[in-house]
């Protein structure tokens, strides 16, 4: 049964930066880094980390490295049994291997690269203890942790080696790089040692593979030498930094490279299109200015979008490469940090808010920042002027505690700062911390012989002294209930002192309860467990004699052996467990998690152990609610773990009743006045802008009404000659129109004629056809007789063949059958034959393989050989080159000579081809000129067709508007008088809800009262059990007097004095009081309760005539859709009526001259009659349309 408490990460601050390589990319928004002893994945995008914790045996990480595709994660750690490289997979996020050679014993490897096909991996180690294996490169296939090969390539002074990799285009070839030395080693049967070197050998700092084949070294000098892909020197690049240590790290890219260095500076490179420059420095970035910060490792997303930058002051950087935000820049580019600033060095201090969630810290950079574990991010960041030792946090989250080295700061924590409101002559402060309350709070005067002083924190009152330390002291503890505080230091002394808040002596000596001292040791901290049962506190000590020590009642009750030196201890709120961290000097500093309550004794307790920090651990907090545990340590990184408990199981109701995280914040009076002030002056330059807006608005309608008049006169204009125009058409359509109707008149007696004479010919054809149809008839009955007689024979051989057919072919089934018996085990042989056969060709394969392998090997060898040879060759004809060289610069000044001749007869030439070409290019422009004329007229001219189509159709648009005049104004009317009669019924709904709201307000007034009288009796109430704390914290002083009657008496008649200052007067409870507020309450509930049911019902009776107003809108609507169709059926007729009429004049002209003078006579009467008609709908037509003028602004109010 293990420890009833585990841990989990959650999240860490701080970045470990003596890790080589220790920035990479695994996608565009996941980066890696390690941190303590740990390798983390930070998603961006889910703002969440991915932990990949180091070995158990590991003394923290020394490289790392990510493959080519960006699935696999290798860790180097350091061990002092033999370097261990673990190989994470970064999609499952699980251990895939861990390397470790036993045959070396070298402590760590000091760089890691996989190949370019994520096969192998090579691992560099560093010096030995035995120095057997210094500075060996190992080779692995490292899917099944196997060295192929290994070697030793320091040279004999035992030369620093710095950087390993891989030709990413043969795997088999390998570089390696450091203090005089650059070697290339092709794996051969073992390594084997390229004939290359570089023109002057020197210290090389990195290097890298770029993407044209070549190589890429950067020197201590700030050279950048440039190698082929077969390791041949070529040259020093001429933009090279040429400044020391300018060029520590480098890293390609498509366009060429970025190279870092110990100045903070970067420098990106690109191809040049000079073949003398090669690559030219396109940029030049200051990462971290005037702060001394050395660039460590660069990394690139896989995009090339973004720029990962670690620094030595332990700072994780991103910068934006694109070409927008970076080339074309004129000042310096801004690093944004990845996840927020991190402390650089150790953490001194750390605490953790109650009501906020909150975590303060502060370390040797003179910084003091708050950090929110909810949202992982660094709240707030103040630097000061000296160094900080010990910090505290208030409960409340508003008030801190900062110990510097020439005073100690009591602060504010506001929005946005940190502002101190009190300095009080405490030099050098190690250790200060709040009570539990908030009320008080300690800190150690080192000065003052070691003494702790306790103050009050809201008038920052002196209230004791305590004395008894004679060394530093280096931990202090509150009890829970605030009345006792303990303490520990170097002297090896745990004090348990009383503390009195009330006194009449401020700043005196406090009185010492209980003591333990263990001079030959040295304790680092203390925590204090109350034992509610029998009110006596039990202190557990840790220190440098690797014991947490059990301390009751000033003695020591039990131990148990640590096994290892533990620097910090905090203990849960719950009781469940007790958690320690590892201070072993130059060891990583773990958390170690133990069961509680202690059992006592040696190795007899549990406890389990979880991987954090590089360095020892400095502090250790936990949270009030025993969720969440912090950590930090001196290698400046700040560690947030899940506390997950077995047997934790909240209940719903418990979470509602506990206590919300509060999230108010503190500001000042002049902040809220600049704010203010803010506010009102962007209030004033909105009015301002609104103002100029609006005045903008007004001259441009006042522009555009002008615009609008204008246009409407010219299409006005416009519309009355195309109406004339279409007059003058619509008479030719007439006319044509009648003409066509003569047309079709001929027609149709033309085709009625026709069709007679095609209706006597069918007749005729239908009677030949129907006596061929009783011909055949009888012809096709004899046909069906004879058919029926033959399908009767046809029927019987069928069966009599089905039968003769089944039976042989039952017999050639049962043939069939033994055949593929036989065959089967026909198959049986043949496979067994051919499994042998297999069997035979695959060893015949692999030795024929085996055969090949050695014959292209001594072929791959004869041509190295004969290249080497090309090589010596290759100088001879370089030499020869050199002296056709020299002959080839003669001839090239004689050639100048000639070429300058040349140069002024073509510069005469020039002058005349310009000449030409002006004069050419004069006729062009004119040529242009009148192609664009030309254009202008064929535009103008399609654009006055345009503009005659678009009058046509404002014409037949204007004749449709005409046209929909609605004849039937009356039910317009009626339909006004109901919307009337239905917005007087709306009027009422509105007086109705306007009294029931007053009701409602009534109401809620009554309610508000009932609530402040409930929260005042609840004020009461606190403020007895207050009165009823303090009385028996006075009364428990009073106990303390049992054995000494004089002070017992003075004590208790002091107690009754203050609290019983008048005198007990008794009191009844007057039931006529309470009878009458009983009575009041009945009341008011009962009208409260017909309020709400008179509320349901009006909103019952509102929900009907809403809907009832609806139905008659959809009736209303339907009615207006049937006009506008009776509307459409009058507008038809009415044409049709002026075709008749434009029909019967054309008749009467065409038959005036032939025509009677009786029928010209009734004729004429005839129109004159249409004519009266044709009058009166005019003039009905005209006054609809001014009915209809005046009642559709009417509808439209409505």
């Amino acid at each position: 049964h293990g420890p009833a408490l585990s841990l989990v990460h959650r999240h860490v601050f701080g970045l470990k930066p003596d890790v080589k390589n220790n920035v990479h990319y695994a996608e565009e928004t996941q980066i890696i880094y390690p941190a303590g002893t740990n390798a983390v994945l930070w998603q961006a995008d889910q703002k969440q980390q991915k932990i990949f914790q180091g070995h158990e045996d590991g003394q923290g990480l020394t490289c790392m490295a990510v493959n080519s595709t960006k699935r696999y994660l290798a860790v180097a750690e350091k061990c002092y049994e033999g370097a261990i490289c673990t190989i994470f997979d970064l999609v499952t996020a699980k251990k895939r291997k861990t390397l470790s050679w036993p045959e070396s014993d070298a402590p760590e490897f000091l760089c890691v690269a996989f190949s370019a096909d994520s096969k192998y991996l090579i691992t560099q180690t560093g010096r030995s203890p035995s120095a057997k294996h210094d500075w060996s490169l190992l080779y692995w296939v490292w899917d099944k942790q196997r060295v192929m090969a290994s070697i030793k390539v320091s040279n004999p002074q035992n030369s620093l080696i710095r950087e390993c990799s891989f030709n990413p285009t043969d795997s088999s070839i390998v570089c390696v790089i450091g203090d005089g030395i650059l070697k290339f080693m092709q794996l051969k049967d073992g390594f084997k040692t390229l004939p290359v070197a570089p023109a002057k050998l020197q210290s090389f700092m990195c290097h890298t593979w770029l993407h044209d084949d070549k190589m890429l070294v950067g020197a201590d000098n700030g050279d950048l030498l440039l190698f082929d892909n077969a390791g041949e020197f070529q040259t020093v690049l001429p933009t090279s930094p040429g400044e020391p240590r300018a060029a520590t790290c480098v890293i390609p890219f498509s366009k060429g490279f970025i190279i870092g260095g110990d100045d903070g500076r970067i420098r990106i490179y690109e191809k040049s299109d000079e073949p003398k420059e090669i690559y030219r420095q396109s940029k030049v970035l200051q990462v971290e200015p005037n702060s001394g910060a050395a660039v460590r490792s660069l990394a690139l997303s896989p995009s090339e979008e973004l720029l990962g930058v670690s620094t030595s002051t332990a700072q994780l950087y991103q910068l934006s490469l694109l070409g927008q935000d970076l080339m074309k820049a004129e000042e310096s580019p801004a690093f944004e940090p990845v996840l927020s600033h991190f402390h650089t060095g150790a953490i001194l201090g750390l605490d953790v808010c109650i009501r906020k969630p909150l975590v303060v810290t502060c370390g040797v950079d003179k910084s003091a920042r708050v950090w929110n574990y909810f949202e992982k991010t660094c709240v707030m960041c103040r630097w000061f002027n000296e160094e900080a030792y010990s910090i505290a946090f208030h409960p409340s989250g508003f008030h801190l505690i900062i110990g510097q080295s020439d005073k100690l700061r009591l602060m504010n924590l506001l929005m946005e700062d940190m502002k101190t409101y009190k300095d009080i002559a405490i030099k050098q402060c190690r250790e200060c911390r709040f009570s539990n309350g908030g009320q008080y709070f300690a800190a150690v005067n080192t000065n003052a012989t070691n003494a702790i002083q306790v103050y009050k924190t809201y008038t920052c009152e002196p209230i004791e002294t305590l004395r008894g330390h004679t060394n530093k002291v280096r931990s202090v503890a509150w009890t829970a209930d605030d009345s006792m505080l303990v303490s520990t230091g170097a002297d090896g002394a745990v004090y348990e002192y009383y503390v009195q808040a009330e006194t009449a002596n401020p700043g005196r000596d406090g009185r010492r309860v209980h003591d333990f001292v263990q001079k030959t040791s040295s304790f680092s901290c203390v925590i204090v467990h109350s034992d509610q049962s029998s009110n006596f506190n039990t202190m557990y000590v840790v220190g440098n004699d690797q014991l947490l020590r059990k301390v009751y009642k000033g003695e020591s009750s039990g131990t148990v052996k640590a096994g290892t030196t533990l620097g910090q201890i905090v203990l849960a709120n719950s009781g469940k467990g007790l958690f320690a961290a590892v201070a072993e000097p130059d060891a990583p500093g773990r958390i170690r998690c133990y069961k509680f309550p202690l059992n006592g004794g040696d190795n007899s307790c549990e406890w389990t152990d979880f991987s954090a920090h590089a360095a020892p651990a400095t502090r250790l907090r936990i949270s009030a609610d025993d969720f969440y545990l912090f950590s930090a340590a001196e290698d400046g990184t700040l560690f947030v773990f899940d506390v997950k408990r077995k047997d934790r199981n909240v209940s719903k109701r418990d979470k509602e009743s506990a206590l919300p995280l509060a999230d108010e914040i503190l500001v000042t009076r002049t902040f809220l006045d600049d704010k203010q002030g803010q506010l009102n002056e962007f209030e004033r330059q909105v009015d301002e802008l609104s103002n100029q807006q609006e005045f903008q608005l007004r001259h441009r309608d006042s522009f555009h009404k002008e615009e609008m008049v204008a246009m409407d006169e010219k299409y006005t204009a416009e519309i009355d000659e195309e109406r004339q125009k279409y007059e003058v058409l619509r008479e030719e359509k007439n006319d044509a129109e009648m003409e066509a109707e003569e047309n079709i008149k001929s027609l149709l007696e033309h085709h009625a004629k026709q069709d007679q004479d095609l209706e006597q010919s069918f007749q005729e054809k239908m009677m030949e056809e129907v006596n061929k149809y009783q011909k055949l008839a009888a012809e096709r009955d004899e046909i069906h007789r004879r058919w029926g007689e033959q399908h009767q024979r046809i029927i019987a051989e069928h069966q009599k063949k089905v039968n003769e057919m089944q039976a042989q072919f039952a017999a050639a089934q049962k043939a069939d059958m033994e055949a593929i018996d036989r065959v089967l085990n026909e198959k049986a042989l043949a496979e067994s034959v051919h499994a042998e056969t297999m069997r035979q060709l695959e060893l015949d394969t692999d030795r024929e393989i085996e055969e090949l392998k050695e014959d292209k090997e001594t072929r791959l060898k004869a041509e190295r050989d004969d290249k080497v040879r090309l090589r010596g060759q290759a100088g001879i004809h370089k030499r020869n080159g050199e002296e056709l060289n020299k002959q080839m610069q003669q001839k090239d000044d004689e050639l100048m000579r000639y070429k300058e001749e040349e140069r002024k007869k073509e510069e005469k030439i020039a002058q005349l081809n310009k000449e030409r070409d002006h004069n050419a290019k004069e006729i062009r422009q004119r040529d242009s000129t009148i192609g664009d004329k030309e254009g202008k007229i064929y535009e103008l001219k399609k654009q006055n067709q345009e503009l005659e189509k678009f009058k046509f159709v404002l014409d037949y648009k204007i004749r449709e508007l005409k046209a929909q005049i609605d004849p039937k104004n009356d039910k317009i009317a009626e339909m006004k008088k109901e919307i009337q009669a239905m917005d007087s019924d709306l009027e009422d709904y509105h007086r109705k809800n306007t009294q029931l709201q007053v009701n409602i307000q009534q109401l809620t007034n009554k309610h508000k009262t009932l609530q402040d009288d409930i929260v005042s009796q609840r004020k009461k109430m606190t403020d007895c059990q207050t009165v009823i704390k303090r009385f028996k914290t006075d009364l428990h002083e009073c106990v303390q007097f049992i054995q000494e009657p004089r002070l017992l008496k003075e004590s208790v008649t002091a107690l009754y004095k203050k609290y019983v200052p008048n005198g007990v007067k008794k009191q009844e409870l007057d039931t006529d009081i309470q009878r009458e507020y009983n009575r009041q309450r009945d009341y008011l509930e009962k009208s409260v309760d017909n309020l709400k049911r008179k509320l349901l019902k009006d909103s019952d009776v509102h929900r009907q005539d809403n809907t009832r107003v609806l139905q008659e809108n959809v009736q209303l609507i339907i009615e207006i859709n049937n006009l506008r169709r009776e509307i459409d059926y009058l507008k038809r007729e009415r044409q049709q009526q002026r075709l008749h009429v434009s029909k019967l004049k054309s008749n009467n002209t065409s038959k005036s001259s032939s025509g009677k003078p009786d029928d010209i006579s009734t004729l004429n009467r005839e129109i004159e009659t249409n004519k009266t008609t044709i009058d009166d709908l005019r003039r009905r037509v005209e006054e609809q349309t001014a009915l209809r003028s005046t009642a559709a602004p009417a509808v439209e109010v409505q």
